[in-house]
């Protein structure tokens, strides 16, 4: 069965990148529009510091340079990471997002060609992309929690081939997936293998230098079995009660902020501690 007939059921649509993502940021055009639908914004503003603070942390620990970098970013969404790569004074961005709204967005907060190095597209990051100049010239290509959602072999495989295109030798590759051990997919997601990226970027000539864990409990658990499943599943149906509570009285948020907060250290503690985890995780590969 292909991902496209995975992806089928008698009551829905056939999954389609540019309508889902339209429609959820015209939604919420907020970290809780593009990060986990059911836990609300303040949780998922101290998910994204987990993200943020472990990313900071590999590119420390593996020598990359960001100061002055050129940076390809696929799906940028609301911008979290491009206000993270201003803050760490790079060179330049190219950014490309399947959504007008999001490539609007970008354009008023950062600019757009004319008065900036920054350049921001609304394009299929699966389709081939136009990088101009940025050809084979990037320091570091990224896809934060973006190519699951690209369920065809085809778009994930030419959204590879995009990161190949821009980066120059030596250059990074930086990708936030779960990276399981048995794929899986359902709707809009599909839940590609650790040794099926190993493989895609080999034969692109990449070496991959780290793989590591960013959420233990802050993120759905998947690919677990036995009482690992049994136990990550329960914390995680734990973490998400006090929003989903809350927001029938009014103070969803604030309670999500709360589990937040006080899930904020013992995650990126347990993202020091083990190699691997049971969800969301980064991962750095070099061109050769």
């Amino acid at each position: 069965m292909s991902a496209s007939e995975a992806a089928k059921t008698p009551d829905k649509p056939v999954y389609e990148n540019d309508r889902y993502w339209t429609q959820r940021l015209e939604r919420e055009f907020t970290l809780a529009g593009v990060g986990h639908a059911g836990v609300g914004l303040a949780f998922n503003r101290w998910a994204y510091k987990v993200r943020r603070r472990v990313l900071l942390r590999a590119l420390r620990e593996l020598k990359v340079p960001i100061s002055g970098a050129r940076i390809l970013e696929l799906g940028f969404g609301t911008g979290y990471y491009l206000d993270l790569w201003r803050e760490q004074n790079v060179g330049q961005v190219v950014g490309f997002d399947i959504t007008e709204i999001a490539v609007n967005a970008a354009r008023e907060r950062f600019g757009n060609g004319a008065t900036t190095s920054w350049r921001f597209n609304k394009a299929d990051i699966g389709a081939k992309l136009d990088l101009g100049d940025a050809e084979g010239k990037c320091d570091v290509a990224t896809a934060f929690d973006v190519l699951f959602h690209l369920v065809e072999d085809q778009n994930w495989n030419g959204a590879l081939d995009n990161i190949t295109r821009a980066l120059k030798p030596g250059g990074h590759a930086i990708i936030f997936d779960k990276y399981q051990q048995i794929e899986n997919a359902i709707s809009h997601v599909r839940r590609r293998t650790l040794n099926t990226y190993r493989d895609a970027l080999t034969k692109r000539g990449f070496e991959i230098l780290t793989v590591r864990p960013i959420f233990f409990l802050m993120n759905s658990p998947t690919d677990l079995r036995g009482v690992g499943k049994f136990a990550f599943k329960t914390s995680w149906s734990l973490v998400k009660t006090p929003y989903k509570l809350g927001k029938h009285v009014g103070i969803g948020e604030m309670l999500g902020s709360a589990m937040g907060a006080g899930l904020y250290v013992p995650e990126l503690m347990l993202s020091k501690m083990f190699l691997n985890g049971p969800s969301t995780k980064l991962l750095i590969a070099r061109k050769k």
